[in-house]
């Protein structure tokens, strides 16, 4: 029986999972898929390493099984379908939020847990979700190794005062500060881009992650050095339906003029701004090109 590495990405209404094993190469796909709507209508869907479609599942409508359930699901298939030929070794999970602590992966147990359950504020729409199957995996496999990697971490290579506001030093050293992130989709980038641009590699550049959440980077030689983002992942570009960069003003005027609470601020910034915000229609940009 051969080891196998599960890998899941948890957001707030979805799962998503890639199974790999060794291969000629290193580490080669066996499976992979995603629960989605876990909230709502949940639907599964898994492929083979080739992308063929090899089950699927739906649930009823107002059906509401939560990341713990939902993890479960897909544990239970990868055990049925591949439990045979392989032993899972360890799982591997992106987590937004590393702090100022952590610059590369780390071992995560119950008193992890609690140390990134702090980050929470930082990063209250994505942390919580990341979490909830790590959680689950303690409880439910506690001997299984599981590693966090964090989309904050390979931006704790920017120079010190690239990383600072220009806030008093105390509001600094209590965690007010540009952490950056999509760190894990840059790092990816920095690691082939040699096989593609070496000179560009070597050198000064700048990189683009475009989607639904959006950011920039400034790459040195493969290390981050600068990022769009900053204290939260509502910074720098405009997104699907995050703001981006904001006068601050902005926030007092909204706060002081037309009395909205954090709350409602905080609702106008993350879910009803960016394209969604402009175009009045949709934060997807193919829909929005269709109208062209």
């Amino acid at each position: 029986m051969d080891d196998a590495i599960l890998v899941l990405n948890a957001g707030s209404s979805s799962i998503k999972f890639s199974l790999f094993a060794d291969g000629a190469d290193g580490l080669a796909l066996v499976a992979g898929g995603q629960m989605a709507a876990i909230h709502t209508s949940p639907q599964f869907v898994a492929r083979d390493a080739t992308g063929t479609k090899v089950a699927e599942k739906r649930w009823p409508a107002q059906t509401k099984l939560g990341h713990e359930a939902a993890l479960a699901h897909i544990v239970d298939w990868l055990k049925t379908t591949h439990g045979e030929r392989y032993r899972l070794a360890a799982v591997g999970h992106r987590v937004v939020h590393g702090g100022a602590e952590h610059a590369a992966p780390v071992r995560v147990d119950a008193a992890m847990v609690a140390q990134l359950e702090r980050l929470v504020p930082l990063a209250p729409l994505h942390q919580p979700h990341n979490l909830a199957p790590i959680r689950a995996l303690l409880e439910r496999s506690p001997a299984l190794p599981q590693v966090a990697c964090f989309d904050t971490a390979m931006h704790r290579s920017n120079p010190a005062v690239a990383q600072m506001f220009a806030l008093p030093m105390e509001l600094t050293e209590a965690g007010v500060r540009r952490y950056g992130f999509h760190g894990l989709s840059y790092e990816y980038i920095a690691s082939v881009l040699p096989r593609f641009d070496p000179r560009a590699a070597q050198g000064r550049t700048v990189v683009l992650h475009l989607g639904n959440g959006a950011s920039m980077c400034a790459l040195q030689s493969g290390r981050s050095v600068a990022s769009t983002m900053g204290f939260t992942a509502v910074d720098g570009l405009p997104m699907g339906t995050r703001s981006g960069a904001l006068d601050p003003g902005v926030i007092l005027y909204l706060m002081d003029e037309r009395g909205m609470d954090a709350r409602a601020v905080e609702k106008l910034i993350y879910q009803q701004s960016g394209l969604l915000g402009v175009s009045g229609v949709s934060s997807d940009m193919r829909e929005l090109l269709s109208k062209e």
